[in-house]
């Protein structure tokens, strides 16, 4: 049996794993689920703070599995501690290299974003859920649980891995044909990892959790 680490994307938290975690026990695995530090009153928290704090939860090896936003966070803890690191599942997310921020990987989100951040924050640095029926959060018991972010996330490049390009196994699944992140998937084929597409909307951790977690265990059927 495996330890995973599930780290959440943009404006979720370690709630959005439940469906899956649920999933894994039954299979007798282990997982943990954090919440990333969020913005507050004393300080904006970014891609280098999480990196730190997934990194900290790594007492033994494990299997991290990041989405959406989550994939910068994973990329982050394989280059820092890849001994560590069984292997890195990416779940329709980004796929950095060394430098590259969130913001460059996928630059048309960069002013939706500072739209958003100065309509809500008057330093415009903080970033407020939006878009959310697009990107198929439209659960009601999922949107009152959603939270603002910092701009920091996106903006914070992939520091060097420790051991250059050295890490660790990886696999990519994608979450539909027609998803915002398929050229993560290309990237990552053309890195040498196995690629997987699902039917599955964006969130599909919540919304297709039997499907996903079969897709991440290695269970039912997947499409290439």
């Amino acid at each position: 049996m495996s330890h995973y680490v599930l780290v959440h994307g943009s404006w979720c938290g370690g709630w959005v794993w439940d469906r899956i975690a649920a999933r894994l026990s039954e299979q007798g695995h282990t997982a943990v689920a954090p919440t990333l530090t969020g913005p507050d009153d004393a300080a904006e928290h970014g891609l280098l703070r999480h990196i730190d704090e997934v990194g900290r939860l790594l007492d033994d090896q494990a299997i991290l599995v990041g989405h959406s936003y989550g994939g910068m966070v994973v990329a982050g803890v394989a280059g820092a501690r890849p001994r560590q690191v069984l292997e890195a599942i990416y779940l329709d997310a980004f796929l950095p290299s060394p430098g590259e921020s969130a913001f460059d990987l996928m630059p048309m989100i960069r002013q939706p974003f500072t739209e958003a951040a100065r309509s809500h924050d008057p330093a415009g640095r903080i970033v407020p859920p939006f878009g959310l029926d697009a990107l198929g959060f439209t659960d009601p018991d999922v949107v009152p649980r959603l939270r603002p972010i910092g701009m920091a996330t996106h903006e914070e490049p992939l520091p060097p891995a420790e051991n250059g390009d050295k890490r660790p196994p990886s696999r990519y699944i994608l979450f539909g044909d027609r998803s915002p992140l398929a050229p993560m998937a290309v990237r990552a084929r053309e890195q040498g990892a196995e690629c997987l597409t699902i039917s599955a909307d964006h969130l599909g951790l919540w919304t297709a959790a039997a499907d996903v977690c079969a897709a991440i265990t290695r269970n039912g059927k997947q499409t290439t």
